[in-house]
């Protein structure tokens, strides 16, 4: 009986050393918080950067609303990151060379609306 309580208390004070001799990693997850204010603040910084007629900017706004739509139903990183870029090739695919040259200038919104 002895030897079972000496056994049982060896294989429970190794376990727990083991266990605190694990590194715990800490994420460091970016986090979007996409609001529908948020789009609204992006169509207006938008269309002070590039000049788009009130169709683009609505197409723009419905792209940016589907794509917060779209990042509320995944939940992993990798997920995320694949809406982003999908949504960003269709937002820059509604410009034209013009357009995204006045876009380029403003290297802040460019990532903000096409990068994770």
């Amino acid at each position: 009986m002895k030897k079972i309580i000496v056994i049982a208390s060896l294989f429970l004070a190794f376990s727990f050393n083991a266990n605190a001799q694990v590194a715990s990693k800490a994420k460091s997850v970016k986090s979007v918080e996409i609001t529908p204010e948020s789009i609204s603040n992006d169509i207006t910084n938008l269309s002070k950067t590039v000049t788009m007629e009130e169709s683009l900017k609505k197409d723009m706004n419905t792209l940016l609303s589907m794509r917060m739509e779209a990042l509320k139903e995944v939940k992993s990183e990798d997920e995320k990151k694949a809406i982003f870029e999908m949504y960003g090739k269709k937002i820059l695919g509604g410009f034209t060379p013009d357009q995204m040259n006045q876009l380029n200038l403003n290297k802040e919104l460019f990532l903000k609306l096409t990068k994770y």
